[in-house]
């Protein structure tokens, strides 16, 4: 491989490691926006059409994200905002040109009262969409631990291939 294929083989490199941690970047806004109630920021954080799939809801489109965070009698304001910590972890990002899934575990603590609680914990299949230099969730599917559809098919095949291709 010559000097010109090399280095452009680690630009391409670089450029998914970089993506990969716009992708994280976008995941810590959302949950700190969540945590402060920051509904246009969260709002921003998401394609138009965004989808927000979760076992109990079912949020299409900036208007239902913005209602679910910004409703004054809604669970979020009255229940949530300001005595929150949104987490995910156990990140696989991959990207594909402008596009990109995430798979990981989330989890949300609130304090009730002098206890910290956890009150949601879930497995989550994210896909993202490039916007300029940054990176929009298109779609967020979450179930919960444990329930009827618990684990994600998507990480389970790529889990599969990885470990075919290394045999």
């Amino acid at each position: 491989m010559d000097l010109e294929a090399r280095i452009a083989a680690l630009e391409g490199r670089v450029r998914y490691l970089e993506d990969q941690e716009k992708i994280r970047e976008c995941l810590a806004e959302y949950g700190f926006n969540a945590d402060l109630g920051r509904s246009d920021n969260y709002v921003a954080g998401w394609t138009p059409d965004g989808v927000y799939d979760l076992d109990s809801m079912y949020l299409d489109g900036a208007a239902q994200l913005r209602e679910m965070i910004a409703s004054p009698d809604g669970f979020h304001k009255t229940q949530v905002e300001n005595r929150s910590q949104h987490t995910v972890l156990n990140l696989y990002i991959r990207i594909e040109g402008d596009s990109a899934w995430a798979e990981g575990y989330s989890v949300v603590f609130v304090r009730q009262d002098v206890n910290i609680k956890a009150i949601l914990a879930g497995y989550n299949h994210w896909i993202f969409e490039r916007a300029g230099s940054r990176w929009l969730m298109k779609r967020r599917t979450r179930r919960e631990i444990g329930g009827g559809q618990w684990g994600g098919e998507v990480i389970k095949q790529y889990l599969d291939e990885e470990r075919s291709r290394r045999n």
